[in-house]
């Protein structure tokens, strides 16, 4: 029996749509990929579903594991000797603070409530560390500041209040402070020696300012920011490598 034209005609548009399939077929199931990333020792190859994450994402996400990437960690709020005190540039720090600050909101990351919350703790982190490196900044000339600190009382009492007094009351801590940095050096004595000569000097009032604000205020209030430690003790790249599959790595030796 001869077949109609209708007949022939649905023929070739179910080979079409057999064809589309096809064609359609690999492009739908193509969902893994490999994502490349790297630490101090290791090159970590990790394959992953591309309809879940971009590799973009994937990248911008992987900066969050490095210690120091992201962060305000090395400022520069103290100096070592009292001649550096001109040097600070609190607008340096500003502009530094607003472009890491202006980075890390708009960074396009995995969008999961374990990661924006890895986000929110690094911001957090870095506007406490901002809001004391600069009023240190500031406090070297006009050491009133420091009252405004509204964080770490006890070290305002024991650091913020002797600096703001100067003369005794700074020397004071300066001793105090000194003695506590011998208590932790493996030659104490010259630690000793070195304040017993700078106490001499017509100069002390400069060395115990910089010695307290460093040693005292600085690192007592530091100790009280909320730093972000999950990149640095290994939680932020355990979590990154469930995104994947299968993760593989090749290690060069420690």
């Amino acid at each position: 029996m001869q077949k109609g034209p209708f007949a022939a005609s649905s023929k070739g548009k179910f080979m079409k749509f057999v064809l589309l399939f096809l064609l359609l077929v690999p492009a739908a199931y193509a969902q893994t990929r490999t994502f490349e990333w790297t630490d101090e020792l290791c090159t970590f190859k990790g394959t992953y579903d591309s309809r879940k994450y971009s590799e973009a994402k994937l990248r911008n996400t992987a900066r969050l594991l490095t210690p120091g990437d992201l962060t305000l960690s090395s400022v520069g709020a103290t100096v070592w000797n009292f001649s550096e005190i001109a040097e600070l540039d609190t607008a340096k720090l500003d502009r530094d603070y607003n472009a890491v600050k202006s980075e890390l909101e708009n960074l396009d990351i995995i969008d999961t409530p374990y990661w924006q919350g890895a986000r929110a703790a690094r911001l957090k982190e870095i506007e406490q560390v901002y809001r004391l490196a600069r009023l240190t900044m500031r406090a070297y000339t006009k050491p009133d500041v420091l009252r405004e600190y509204p964080a770490a009382a006890a070290c305002k009492t024991k650091f913020a209040e002797p600096i703001i007094a100067g003369g005794d009351k700074l020397l004071a801590a300066w001793r105090a402070v000194n003695l506590d940095s011998q208590s932790k050096n493996s030659d104490p004595a010259r630690l000793q020696r070195r304040f017993d000569e700078e106490m001499r000097s017509p100069k002390r009032l400069e060395f115990a300012l910089v010695e307290t604000m460093s040693f005292g205020w600085w690192n007592c209030a530091n100790a009280e920011i909320e730093y972000d430690e999950r990149s640095s003790n290994g939680e932020y790249f355990k979590e990154f490598r469930k995104l994947f599959t299968r993760v593989t790595e090749e290690c060069d030796e420690p």
